[in-house]
């Protein structure tokens, strides 16, 4: 067996209660996890620190997944007609997750699609619950489009391009009028849609709007995991000395 070092990666889920309860990622998370190179921890719906802390010991980066939207009070905003609010219990897992992640814990962190519009909430920002062109970024099917690259240092360093295309499905939006202080816009969309974010320093924090874990570009999903679980091995390294 090899000795190479495997990150342990931790993921959350949504919540369905549904019969005997269900605890649900989709397996392209998972899949893409485990091609990086690296070993999933499935996080439960849990909104007490105590029990966080226990798993966030465990692990070397923390993924957050799509799912649904985030309750439109976390923007101070009324629900919107075409939102599906996530369930109660996950929203409040994960706020409480990302927060004790970026003000408690210094692993590497990505967020995806609702993940995404998690670290702007969790970071003092809102969303748009619904964009007038929805259509134009996935609302009620999957589509694909152009996004470029504007600043931050992640992205430039994964992808030796400044435009690409990516999948998009969703509605929802980081608002950039009520931008969340201390991140940087590291991609935009041609149409001013906030694509992906960063946090400055050398802590890999990166979120981004698309679904890397499925987009066809295999290249694509293969250059972002992997650099992602890199950043994970260094900092598994570096904890170690």
């Amino acid at each position: 067996m090899s000795d190479k070092p495997v990150p342990l990666i931790g993921v959350n889920a949504s919540l369905q209660k549904n019969g005997n309860g269900w605890y649900k990622v989709p397996l392209n998370y998972v899949h893409a996890i485990y091609e990086a190179g690296a070993i999933p921890l499935l996080f439960p719906c849990c909104p007490d620190p105590l029990m966080l802390n226990r798993y966030l010991d465990r692990v070397d980066g923390m993924l957050f997944t799509g799912g649904d939207d985030y309750p439109a009070e976390l923007s101070k905003v009324e629900a919107h007609p075409k939102a599906e609010y996530m369930e109660e219990r996950r929203a409040e897992t994960d706020l409480l997750l990302m927060k004790m992640l970026l003000e408690e814990r210094n692993i590497p962190l990505l967020g995806i699609c609702a993940g995404h519009q998690l670290l702007a909430l969790a970071s003092g920002g809102k969303l748009i619950q619904h964009l007038n062109n929805a259509e134009l970024h996935g609302f009620g099917r999957e589509v694909e489009h152009e996004v470029g690259i504007t600043g931050g240092k992640w992205l430039k360093s994964i992808f030796n391009t400044k435009h690409f295309i990516v999948n998009s499905y969703h509605h929802q939006a980081v608002r950039e009028d009520a931008f969340p202080p201390g991140l940087v816009i590291s991609a935009m969309s041609p149409d001013g849609v906030i694509e992906a974010m960063e946090r400055p320093g050398e802590r890999f924090v990166l979120s981004v709007q698309w679904h890397p874990e499925r987009i066809a570009d295999k290249w694509h999903k293969m250059m972002l995991f992997h650099y992602f679980i890199q950043k994970c091995l260094e900092s598994k390294r570096a904890e170690k000395g």
